[in-house]
């Protein structure tokens, strides 16, 4: 007889383990027959009903109605292949609501492989299954957010976005994304510093946003920042509190305007009246010094009366038209347009609609807005706005428009960039127009003064002149020192205020492309010695050397080359002190003459020297030498009307070398 092992039977210590794991698992537990038709046993766990016989209505009890059809193709499908059911489905919970489960089932076989049952556990999956559609939800509503967006504000250039108040940026629009030229993803959930601003960029912006979080008041401010194709550009920006129900700052949104423009515009009205000043001034001293010369001549000779009386005219003349002179614009308000390259449709502004003469309440089409083109530029705006939308061409065009109501005539610029839409359908062509009517006109009003005041001063002038050299003719035998140097000072006066004229005469005419050189054969040779005749009486302060000269015939206009060494000669004088040596020479060979003027004068710095010949640029080594910055820019344009060159070289305080060379063919 055996003695009892006592070790457990294998099978009921598996049917044991197996038991504690059905009570371990937090699994719903459950079996069916083989067709699925009734399930034997169920532990619901709370999450299910629980079935504590066969049931054959589980699946209407169990299964919720909607994912029936997808139970059961599963079911059919696994049956049919043998293998393991396994589905994520909604259920019928036990507490009556309606939740989510993930249901495996694994066939049992007998030993000829038929299946003999169903054995399955389904897991509640309801929470991740909720939060998964939240977060699908979320991400609906957080897109659909971002397309309205980009809707709203994809038809302005101006910068907007959101930062979090860890300073990044939670929103973008596409014209910032285009100045920093990323894309959304490369941005969006990004730092300042990410984003490419420098340190102490990024840190003002994180002090606003502190300030902003704690105060919940706006901040306004200008800065520069590089753009991605048009460099660097000035900024104005407002940066908001974002408030939530309780009244608390979540988040700080930015609205940035390119005013680059609108500085440079500010510049030059700054610098126009400094220049307005200087020739104001100018005036004054020239006045003054002709008012004692005249002072002292008529003591001696009654001739000069009626001069003097021209003189004091002309002076009036100039205190008159000062008032004419005042540089005045207000900063200009922008108008926007969108154009649909399919569609044509036209979309603007008020402000756009006001300035082609139309009511803000009016419909405006491309066809409109361009009829209110005056003729001479309807065709080149026409084809430059076609090349833009369809050639992704440059826009930047300057016009004149006739307004539709008022018959008012302004000038406008209008500047636009093509933007394609994600689709790749169509693109967008968007834009601003601006009013340049003042700066136009008091363009054309400073140059017909100018003309108008360099004419009038012309006529006495050139009296006074001939009064003045036959008085000198008069006084060589006079023994009065004091009454000889007073009529050779108002000689030299008066031949500098009349080159001046001379000057503004040019400057006028080139302002109007009305500038012209008369040609005719001359030795360049004899005009060195006129030049050289001309400096001997007019400076006796300074030395000057001419080297000899070759004679060579040119065919040029003799007046105008004579007028340029003129003026490189007299502002070689300004520049340089008395008794200081100025050196002229003129070379050629078989292309070219070549002219110089060598002064041992007060230099100019390297950084000013490509500045030199543009209009009323004068440099700043010495504000008490007068002068109204227009001889270099007019000799510069004689020279460019001849097919020449003209520079200068220089180092501060070493003197400088003017020279200009005119082809001989």
């Amino acid at each position: 007889m055996n003695k009892p092992s006592g070790k457990p039977h294998p099978a009921s210590t598996n049917d044991e383990r197996f038991k504690a794991l059905l009570k371990a698992t937090s699994d719903v537990v459950y079996s069916l027959n083989p067709d699925w038709s009734i399930m034997y046993e169920l532990d619901g766990r709370g999450f299910l009903l629980d079935a504590n016989k066969p049931t054959p209505e589980w699946k209407t009890r169990n299964v919720y109605h909607e994912d029936l059809e997808m139970v059961e193709a599963a079911i059919a499908y696994a049956i049919a292949n043998k293998s393991i059911f396994q589905l994520e489905h909604r259920v019928n919970r036990a507490d009556g609501g309606i939740g989510w489960t993930f249901s495996r089932a694994v066939p049992i076989f007998d030993s000829e492989g038929e299946i003999t049952e169903w054995f399955g556990l389904a897991s509640d999956i309801t929470e991740r299954k909720l939060a998964e559609q939240s977060l699908a939800q979320s991400r609906d509503i957080l897109e659909q957010q971002k397309r309205t967006y980009e809707t709203i504000t994809s038809g302005t250039p101006d910068l907007m976005y959101v930062f979090d108040l860890d300073y990044r940026f939670t929103y973008a629009n596409t014209a910032l994304l285009n100045m920093w030229g990323k894309t959304w993803d490369d941005a969006i959930g990004k730092g300042l510093i990410e984003n490419g601003y420098e340190q102490w960029h990024a840190e003002m912006h994180e002090r606003e946003i502190d300030s902003i979080r704690e105060t919940g008041s706006s901040i306004r401010g200008e800065v520069a920042f590089p753009h991605a194709t048009l460099g660097r550009r000035l900024y104005d920006y407002i940066l908001n509190p974002v408030f939530n129900e309780s009244g608390e700052v979540i988040a700080v949104s930015g609205t940035t305007r390119d005013v680059t423009e609108r500085d440079q515009w500010e510049q030059r009205l700054k610098e126009s009246a400094e220049r307005l000043q200087a020739m104001n001034e100018e005036f004054a001293a020239i006045n003054e010094e002709l008012t004692s010369s005249n002072e002292q001549i008529l003591a001696t000779n009654e001739d000069l009366t009626a001069a003097n009386e021209a003189l004091l005219d002309a002076k009036h003349t100039i205190e008159e038209s000062k008032q004419a002179l005042r540089l005045a614009i207000d900063a200009a308000n922008f108008g926007t347009w969108y154009i649909h390259s399919v569609t044509r449709e036209f979309i603007t502004d008020a402000r756009l609609k006001e300035l082609h003469g139309y009511y803000p309440d009016e419909p405006l089409t491309i066809e409109q807005a361009i009829a209110q083109i005056t003729d001479e530029y309807k065709d080149y705006v026409s084809q430059k706005l076609e090349n833009a939308i369809y050639n992704n061409g440059d826009y930047d065009v300057t016009y004149t428009v006739i307004g539709l109501h008022d018959q008012r005539l302004r000038w406008l610029r209008a500047i636009g960039n093509l933007k394609s839409d994600p689709s790749g359908a169509f693109s967008a062509f968007t834009g601003v127009v601006m009013d340049i009517t003042e700066q136009k006109m008091e363009d054309i009003r400073k140059n017909d003064f100018m003309g108008m005041v360099s004419h009038e001063l012309k006529t006495p002038l050139t009296s006074l002149s001939a009064y003045l050299q036959l008085l000198e003719m008069r006084s060589q035998g006079n023994t009065d020192q004091v009454i000889r140097r007073a009529i050779s000072q108002s000689v030299k006066q008066t031949k500098r205020m009349t080159d001046m004229i001379n000057g503004f005469l040019d400057f006028s005419r080139l302002e109007a492309a009305q500038l012209e050189v008369s040609r005719s054969d001359f030795d360049i040779a004899n005009l060195i010695k006129d030049a050289q005749e001309e400096v001997t009486m007019l400076y006796s302060t300074h030395r000057f050397i001419f080297e000899p000269v070759e004679s060579q015939v040119i065919n040029a206009d003799k007046g105008k080359l004579g007028q340029v060494i003129a003026n490189l000669i007299g502002n070689a004088v300004k520049y340089s002190a008395p008794d200081s040596m100025i050196q002229v020479s003129c070379t050629s060979n078989q292309d070219e003459i070549k002219v110089s003027v060598k002064d041992q004068g007060i230099g100019i710095r390297k950084e000013e020297l490509p500045k030199l010949f543009e209009r009323f640029y004068r440099v700043d080594n010495n504000n008490l030498i007068s002068g109204f910055g227009i001889g270099l820019y007019v000799s510069s344009e004689i020279v460019k009307l001849h097919g020449g060159k003209i520079w200068a070289e220089s180092n501060l305080g070493e003197g400088s070398v003017f020279t200009f060379t005119i082809p001989l063919k």
